[in-house]
C-alpha cells in the first residue's frame, strides 16, 4: 500500500492543556492507528484562533464564513478525513468550550449541506468525576447532524482526576488503543 492509499485520520483535541489527560488518550489511539497503517493528523483546538459564531441570519447565503481565522482549515480537514477522532475533557457535564466553539462554527458547512466524509468516528471523553455520558452524547449529536448517513462510532471514556493520571493508567491507554483497533476495522482492508 503506497502512502497516498493509507486512510487519513484526523483527531480533534479540545483540551485547553496540550499535555492533559485527553491528549494522552488521543496519543495512544493515534500511535496505534499509525502502526496499523493510517496517516494521522492532530488538530489541537487550543492552538488555533477560532472566533465564536455570530448567528448571522444570512449564513446560508454566504459563500464563506465571515470570520478570517483558523476554523476554515480545521473544518476542511475534519470534513475530508476518512476517519475522525473527536476528543474532549468533560467540563460542567459536557464538552469543553473549545469543542463547543468548533461545533458551533460547523454551522456554516451544515447550512451549505456539506457533510462528513468519514467512514468511522472515534469519540474520547475524560472526566474527573461525572459527565462522561453527556459529553459522548453531545459528540454523537454533532456527528449525526453533520452526516446524511449513519457513521459507525466507537467511544472510550475514562476518569482521570489530576494531570498525568490518564498517561499513567495502563487500562485507559489500552482502552484508547482498543478504540483505534475498532476504528481500523472500518478503515483498513483485512490482511
Amino acid at each position: 500500500m503506497n502512502e497516498a492509499s493509507h486512510p487519513r485520520v484526523v483527531a480533534v483535541v479540545a483540551s485547553p492543556r496540550r499535555d492533559g489527560n485527553t491528549t494522552a488518550l488521543v496519543a495512544a489511539a493515534l500511535e496505534r492507528l499509525t502502526a496499523l497503517g493510517c496517516r494521522c493528523e492532530t488538530i489541537d483546538l487550543c492552538a488555533l484562533r477560532i472566533a465564536p459564531c455570530e448567528a448571522h441570519d444570512d449564513c446560508a447565503e454566504l459563500a464563506e464564513c465571515v470570520h478570517a481565522d483558523d476554523a476554515a482549515g480545521a473544518i476542511d480537514a475534519v470534513y475530508e478525513a476518512e476517519g475522525l477522532l473527536l476528543a474532549s475533557p468533560v467540563y460542567y457535564e459536557n464538552v469543553s468550550a473549545q469543542m463547543k466553539l468548533f461545533i458551533d462554527r460547523c454551522y456554516h458547512p451544515y447550512m451549505h449541506e456539506r457533510r462528513l466524509a468519514a467512514g468511522v468516528v472515534g469519540l474520547i471523553a475524560v472526566a474527573a468525576e461525572t459527565g462522561l455520558e453527556e459529553t459522548i452524547a453531545a459528540l454523537q449529536r454533532y456527528v449525526r447532524l453533520s452526516s446524511e448517513r449513519d457513521i459507525p462510532t466507537c467511544s472510550v471514556t475514562g476518569l482521570a482526576d489530576e494531570r498525568g493520571a490518564a498517561a499513567a493508567d495502563p487500562d485507559l491507554r489500552a482502552a484508547a488503543r482498543h478504540l483505534a483497533d475498532d476504528m481500523a476495522k472500518y478503515l483498513l482492508p483485512v490482511v
